[in-house]
């Protein structure tokens, strides 16, 4: 009887350290996804070829945004593996949609050029 309780007894703690284990692998890998992937850019008027500071760039479906710096420049990171959709947006200028397609551990350089909103 006793033999029979120690077997139960390290089968037991033989399989909640192999769970244990397999979560903890789990969660390195839900975070290793992530982590190395960056999207960043740079917008700029279409006419001029000037740096355009303040646009919002967002990742359209989600409430993950940016906005362009001083040199026009922004920069996604810890972005999920995925299809998306970048939008910017400043007024007097026409908006434009990207589509980019997030693989691990890449990096995308997504430079835009905006488009004055015509004046009559």
């Amino acid at each position: 009887m006793k033999a029979i309780v120690i077997v139960l007894v390290l089968a037991f703690s033989t399989s909640a350290g192999l769970k244990a284990s397999s979560d903890n692998e789990n969660k390195r890998n839900d975070k290793s996804i992530a982590v190395n992937n960056i999207i960043s850019g740079t917008i700029i008027d279409e006419i001029t070829g000037e740096a355009l500071t303040g646009v919002e760039v967002k990742l359209k479906g989600s409430t993950t945004k940016t906005y362009t710096d001083f040199d026009g420049k922004f920069h996604f990171d810890k972005i999920k593996p995925g299809n998306y959709s970048i939008e910017a947006n400043i007024i007097s200028y026409q908006p434009i949609i990207r589509e980019i397609q997030v693989n691990p551990d890449e990096m995308h350089d997504l430079n835009l050029e905006l488009a004055p909103v015509a004046t009559e």
